[in-house]
């Protein structure tokens, strides 16, 4: 296949990827250059994206969309990224009942987080919440419980000292 057809190819792909795969992948960026930059954290697994997944599903897929290792302490977490534009019935209703489960049971080996973006745009939400699993008891989740989770938008995320909090 040629260089110019690979090109086609893969714009073409692009322009047709669904909207909200195309949100899902800017959060992701956000959250990785400006919550976990790589000055601070080590990117050891990032999931596949759509247009890997379209044609060979990836299993490894199903895990959380990030493994990082602090820089600082060399520990290992895991981080899910949710982007959502607004509140459906008052609540960010950010996964499906099997997804809750299934990052519970990662949550025992590995401390899992929920990054979640609130209204903006991908790029830049109005606000930005890092939630543990463990904390987190339904698939809806409403501002008031959010409130206690939310970070800086656009600021590099301490996890160092969320863990040491968590234990100490």
């Amino acid at each position: 296949m040629g260089v110019l057809t690979r090109v086609v190819k893969a714009a073409w792909a692009e322009m047709n990827k669904p909207k909200t795969y195309v949100k899902g992948d800017e959060f992701e960026d956000y959250v990785r250059q400006r919550l976990f930059p790589k000055e601070r954290y080590d990117l050891l697994h990032r999931t596949h994206d759509y247009r890997a997944n379209e044609s060979d599903f990836v299993e490894t897929s199903k895990e959380p969309d990030f493994r990082f290792r602090s820089r600082r302490s060399g520990r290992e977490f895991l981080v899910e990224a949710k982007y959502r534009s607004r509140l459906y019935d008052g609540a960010v209703e950010w996964c499906k009942p099997y997804q809750l489960e299934r990052y519970k049971k990662i949550n025992r080996a590995t401390l899992v987080f929920i990054a979640i973006g609130l209204g903006g745009l991908p790029s830049s939400p109005g606000h930005v919440y890092l939630v543990p699993v463990r904390e987190i008891p339904y698939r809806s989740l409403f501002p008031s419980f959010l409130r206690e989770y939310e970070v800086r938008a656009g600021q590099w995320v301490n996890v160092d000292r969320i863990l040491d909090q968590a234990t100490g």
